[in-house]
């Protein structure tokens, strides 16, 4: 379970540096002339994809690493809902076995078994 987590966390690590090295080695897109001091207006309130302001790019860049973080982040908070569930599961039959087997030695022996809370009583 904690190597499970611990996987995921590097691979996370190891995208995010990957795509800061590549995002530092690659020029932004020119779609549009160069203009300054003018504020382009998305279509219909999404952000603007291109810029050629390198700040604006780097938040549009940081917006859209935060988003596949948290949606990797849920992915991974899922997987080990999944896994602890099937483990409660299994613990839960397990107990009830050997609950059974207890309750069928103590009908054999015709008395209380001892169990390891009551021998010292």
């Amino acid at each position: 379970m904690i190597e499970l987590r611990l996987k995921t966390a590097l691979a996370v690590a190891a995208t995010f540096a990957a795509s800061a090295a590549f995002a530092q080695m690659t020029p932004a897109p020119q779609t549009s002339p160069q203009t300054t001091g003018t504020v382009q207006a998305a279509p219909q309130g999404a952000p603007s994809t291109s810029s050629s302001d390198p700040l604006v790019q780097k938040r549009i860049d940081d917006k859209a690493a935060s988003d596949e973080y948290k949606a990797r982040k849920s992915d991974a908070k899922a997987a080990y809902k999944d896994e602890t569930k099937a483990a409660k599961a299994n613990r839960k039959a397990e107990k009830k076995e050997a609950r059974a087997k207890r309750k069928e030695a103590m009908s054999e022996q015709g008395g209380p078994a001892q169990t390891p809370s009551s021998e010292g009583k």
